[in-house]
């Protein structure tokens, strides 16, 4: 993806929010275009006078016209050829129009077609999408129903099937040829991902005979509002084209963008609320009246930027390939001698028990991530042999310090040994991280800006964690946002920090010493108390010149000579 591939809708960015929109003006929705006969609103599936659709008052003529006419950043949306979609926006741009539109397209052109609408709680879709679209599609277009079973099929076999995304689990029996997630930010990740392997249904599959050409047109929409989670990092971000529309929608994602993990089935659609023509012409100065600033931008202009909370928002950037030997396997410290080494460990039992593997290259000012191992229902047996196998490409020499562990100190059995005492039984030696978040997170934000941080992409669970760690989301109830992030999949981020801490402000600054919380060389902190020391020795009633004869006696009650 090259920065063009960031699109901006000039035509939509240049219109007025009140302008009135014309171009159905081109179509009589008075007669029929067949026979001339009157038109008047077709009945809708839910029994009422449809919203969208008129029928031809001639009996024999059978024919059906859709009023509907998207504005010109629904048409972009429509047009998509792309196979993943994502439709985000603002209020009030019509996202969930544009999926229904989606949805009866497909029926009509998908003969045998099965369409899955769905969110994270049943009444996201019952309420909304599946409401509007009762009340627009004709009821001549519909063969059967089942409310128990969640189906809606069609005269030409089409299918469309409603459920629940709360468990990604459920939605692994069937395949589908268009999929619709509503408030997709509020559904889990997982289920995106089980949805695209689901999206493999041929109905929607034609091979021309004549020319041998095959046309795709199966497609998962996500549709929703600007969120930091997956929708931004598994969508947004790995997008081959993100267009935005509006004249508040002009984000810069360049510095941010994964360009190592662009998918180019992927496009994206960002719009802010003024793309509306439809809406009150003072909607957005009512609705941003007293809101803060990130609400404002979020909710009305469609901004990732505003909406991200994101903990580490460059991290992206610090990702490069994985240097490989011949065999395309990944390079170790056997293949850098100067590397120092350091490793650190996040217990886990239930959750990810992870060891992160950090690299540091002083002629090259870089500390790399050069691995990342975890594993889950271990017992301690078996993560001090996992520890013990993926050490062995360390040469003797190489570490730089003894392997962190999680500071909480955690106990593992009933005699409340810890977990440091548990690995010393096999062995192995580890030594608390540092306690403090914020400290924590600052120093490896410094990293990752300042440009010395590498992370290799073979480490993908650190990678995914670190794209989807956020502070606790901003409400409108919430004057102040707590300045700690969600406790949860951070276990590759964790021990990543405790690492980070244990380095000094520049990894080419690096030698065997100690640091203090604010990375300075213990060294140097010894040689300032020294000087000290002999200043205030100069002031002392001694009629003795050297002070390191002093200080041997009284620190040490060695004789100078031996000091």
């Amino acid at each position: 993806m090259s920065e063009s591939a960031i699109q901006f809708d000039s035509d939509i960015s240049n219109l007025d929010t009140h302008t009135t929109n014309s171009s159905n003006q081109h179509f009589d929705f008075k007669h029929c275009p067949r026979c001339g006969s009157p038109l008047i609103p077709a009945i809708s599936i839910s029994g009422s006078p449809s919203t969208d659709w008129l029928t031809c008052t001639n009996k024999t003529c059978n024919t059906y016209v859709d009023t509907y006419t998207p504005m010109p950043h629904q048409a972009s949306v429509h047009l998509d050829s792309h196979r993943i979609l994502g439709n985000f926006g603002s209020y009030g741009t019509g996202k969930t129009k544009t999926s229904e539109k989606e949805i009866e397209k497909h029926i009509f052109i998908t003969p045998d077609a099965n369409i899955l609408l769905g969110a994270n709680v049943t009444s996201q879709y019952e309420q909304t999408l599946l409401r509007d679209f009762e009340k627009s599609l004709p009821a001549a277009f519909l063969d059967n129903r089942s409310v128990q079973k969640g189906y809606l099929d069609f005269i030409n076999g089409a299918r469309l099937m409603l459920r629940p995304f709360d468990d990604p689990d459920k939605l692994r029996s069937n395949n589908y040829s268009l999929v619709v997630m509503l408030e997709a930010s509020e559904i889990e990740a997982d289920a995106f991902h089980q949805l695209k392997t689901r999206l493999r249904n041929t109905a929607a599959t034609y091979t021309d005979s004549d020319s041998n050409q095959t046309y795709d047109w199966r497609k998962l929409i996500c549709e929703s509002n600007p969120d930091p989670g997956w929708i931004r990092t598994d969508v947004l971000l790995v997008s081959d084209t993100i267009t935005q529309h509006g004249r508040f929608a002009k984000e810069d994602y360049t510095n941010l963008i994964d360009y190592l993990s662009i998918d180019k089935s992927i496009s994206s659609h960002v719009a802010s609320t003024d793309v509306n023509y439809y809406l009150p012409k003072d909607y957005i100065q009512v609705n941003s009246k007293n809101k803060p600033d990130w609400w404002v931008k979020r909710f009305l202009y469609g901004s990732f930027a505003f909406a991200e909370g994101l903990v580490y928002p460059s991290a992206v950037k610090c990702i490069v390939p994985t240097p490989r030997d011949s065999e395309g396997k990944p390079l170790t410290p056997r293949h850098f001698p100067h590397w120092k080494i350091l490793i650190a460990h996040d217990y886990g039992l239930m959750d990810e028990a992870t060891f992160v593997f950090v690299a540091i290259d002083l002629p090259r000012n870089k500390a790399i991530v050069y691995k990342v191992v975890h594993t889950n229902n271990a017992s301690l047996e078996q993560l001090a042999n996992l520890f013990k196998e993926n050490i062995r490409d360390i040469s003797f020499g190489q570490m730089y310090t003894t392997p962190i562990i999680d500071p909480k100190n955690n106990k593992r059995d009933y005699d409340k040994k810890d977990l440091i005492s548990h690995y010393q039984d096999y062995g192995i030696t580890f030594k608390p991280g540092y306690i403090n978040v914020e400290a924590r997170i600052m120093r490896l934000n410094d990293y990752i800006e300042s440009g010395v941080l590498e992370i290799w992409d073979c480490c993908d669970f650190l990678i995914k964690e670190i794209k989807e760690y956020k502070f606790k989301p901003k409400t409108l109830n919430e004057k102040e946002s707590e300045n700690k992030p969600i406790d949860a999949r951070n276990h590759a981020i964790n021990a990543l920090e405790w690492i980070t801490m244990e380095l000094p402000a520049k990894p080419n600054r690096l030698y065997l010493t100690g640091y203090d919380e604010y990375g300075r060389p213990m060294t140097e902190e010894e040689e300032k108390r020294r000087k000290a020391r002999e200043e205030n020795w100069q002031l002392a009633d001694s009629t003795e010149s050297d002070a390191s004869i002093y200080i041997g006696r009284g620190a040490f009650g060695i004789q100078g000579g031996d000091f």
